[in-house]
């Protein structure tokens, strides 16, 4: 039988990729609530305009 070779087949990033550049101005935590208050107001603009919508299916037609 041959030898079982115990290094990685490839050489792999090793989950480094995507961490090289992280020198910016503004720490993770600034990013992570700048985002969060994001999604927060698009989630809040996506409901006022799904209840819009769900009035104005509502409306008798023919109505003004």
């Amino acid at each position: 039988m041959g030898e079982v070779s115990k290094q990685p087949s490839e050489g792999g990033s090793g989950g480094k990729r995507g961490h090289s550049n992280m020198e910016r101005r503004v720490y993770n935590d600034e990013i992570k609530e700048a985002s969060r208050r994001k999604r927060r107001k698009d989630d809040d603009a996506a409901a006022e305009e799904g209840l819009e919508d769900a009035a104005d299916e509502r409306q008798v037609p023919g109505a003004p």
